[in-house]
């Protein structure tokens, strides 16, 4: 397949999320312009955005964490995230609603996002699908930030898991995804720093595809919590220098899972997880599991011709100068 064969294949208006970003993003279209908005008007009724959006319950009251967390992953805070995560647009009602029973919900005094107190993972999600949906300007979301800001570790990096080591992980990826939402005419000395920094642990973690943990080395989406090379390279390709020489090995990793036909596969959905690991990563996971009902929220079946991974991958590369290989 040609890369004109593959681009009409993203801008075939049966999946109209993805076409709405192929045009701004591959075809250099403005935001603004009617073709952009009327894909994405359109995403709101057919495809993707428009199944998840479709499978939201919202709960009677005006929701608790319980009742708006649980049960992963198809709860109405998981589709929100997972919404943010395709770019959806948040004038729908419901989106609107949602937002703004979690903002009520989540907060905590010390100024995070979470259940008993601010949590890194939660608070970095919130913040970035808040921004995303029209809610920087929240009080709630501002403080978040500071938040993060103040959590991010000595080598740049962020821990979700208060019982793990002292060093950061490059799963805890929400907070700098969440600074990253901010634009760059916003963003204060403090934010730009601690942007750089957190691309430069990626960067020195290798995006973490030599750590032994296979999960990390699949493709999957949405992602709304968990950790793969795709968005490694997503968030450091976007927010640093997207040629770093640091970045070829794991380019090479996601050319060598391009098919014969140009495009990318999913390679599971989430959660993919392997407790048992070399090395052993988050036990904790194993217990949440066994223990709580998990609902994989599945917008395109592991294994065939993904879209979204097919636009990711498609901007990723053209982002890096890597056109040699579209």
């Amino acid at each position: 397949m040609t890369k004109k064969e593959t681009m009409a294949w993203l801008l075939d208006p049966v999946e109209p999320g993805v076409r709405a970003l192929a045009l701004i993003h591959l075809e250099g279209r403005n935001p603004d312009v009617q073709e952009v908005r009327s894909a994405q008007a359109d995403s709101l009724v057919r495809g993707s955005i428009a199944n998840v959006l479709n499978g939201l319950v919202l709960p009677s009251d005006h929701g608790s964490y319980e009742n708006l967390f649980l049960p992963r992953y198809g709860a109405p805070y998981h589709r929100l995230i997972a919404l943010a995560d395709m770019d959806a647009p948040g004038r729908d009602q419901r989106i609107r609603n949602l937002m703004g029973r979690i903002l009520n919900a989540f907060t905590k005094p010390d100024g995070g996002f979470g259940r008993s107190e601010g949590h890194v993972c939660v608070t970095g999600n919130i913040v970035r699908t808040a921004r995303h949906f029209g809610r920087g300007e929240d009080p709630r979301v501002k403080r978040g930030v500071e938040w993060l800001l103040a959590h991010q570790r000595s080598d740049g990096g962020w821990n979700c898991f208060p019982d793990d080591d002292p060093n950061s992980t490059v799963d805890s990826w929400e907070p700098l995804a969440a600074l990253g939402s901010i634009p760059e005419t916003q963003q204060s000395r403090d934010i730009r720093r601690a942007i750089d920094r957190g691309v430069e642990f990626l960067l020195e973690q290798h995006l973490g595809i030599d750590k032994g943990y296979e999960p990390w080395r699949r493709i999957h989406f949405p992602r709304h919590y968990y950790y793969d090379f795709l968005l490694g390279l997503e968030l450091v390709t976007s927010l640093g220098d997207p040629h770093d020489p640091r970045l070829n090995p794991t380019i090479e990793l996601l050319l060598s899972k391009k098919s014969a036909d140009d495009r990318w596969s999913l390679d599971d959905t989430h959660p993919d997880v392997d407790p048992e690991g070399d090395p052993p990563y988050k036990p904790i996971y194993a217990e949440m599991m066994k223990n709580k009902p998990m609902n994989k929220l599945e917008v395109e079946p592991p294994g065939l011709p993904s879209k979204w991974a097919t636009l990711v991958a498609m901007r990723i590369l053209q982002s890096a100068g890597r056109t040699d290989a579209l």
